[in-house]
């Protein structure tokens, strides 16, 4: 799944480190495509989100990969570089609520009513209990790729975000 979406046909570090988790990792593989393949958020949507997460972490192996894949997804490189900074500007007013949302959870772990008020008017109840699923995930692999020291491939370390590890 990961490969189609990349055009890549190499082994990727990541997925060699979460073998090592034996039996979790089929499921772990089979719930990560189930949120990037299937669900309520556009495609386009969860990978901005997904970067802006990566950038929020400082996990330069997740930006890399997700910025590639965005720009698979025709997504350019300058609205890649809008949603890797901390207050994203962006056109779309649905995207700009799911990154508003993205950084509050990476940085304080929930949502207020207010703000789940808002996400929910901006998208859907479902959506939002998506995002929150899809943020929490990203997080978890970043801090697991950071803390095990995951190395990013050759071939994605020109896309890797600057001032990033």
């Amino acid at each position: 799944m990961i490969r189609r979406r990349t055009d890549y046909d190499g082994d990727f570090t990541v997925f060699r480190t979460f073998a090592r988790l034996g039996s979790i990792f089929p499921a772990h593989s089979v719930f990560l495509s189930q949120i990037l393949l299937r669900g309520r958020i556009s495609a386009s949507h969860k990978e901005l989100v997904i970067v802006h997460v990566a950038w929020r972490t400082g996990c330069a192996y997740e930006w890399a990969h997700h910025a590639h894949m965005a720009g698979a997804l025709g997504i350019t490189p300058e609205q890649i570089r809008a949603v890797s900074t901390d207050l994203p500007v962006v056109d779309d007013a649905k995207l700009a609520r799911l990154l508003a949302a993205a950084a509050v959870l990476v940085d304080r772990g929930h949502l207020d009513e207010a703000e789940w008020t808002a996400l929910s008017q901006a998208t859907s109840s479902d959506q939002a209990l998506e995002l929150c699923l899809l943020v929490g995930h990203f997080v978890m692999v970043a801090m697991t790729i950071k803390s095990a020291g995951v190395q990013l491939e050759p071939e994605f370390r020109s896309t890797s975000p600057e001032g990033r590890s």
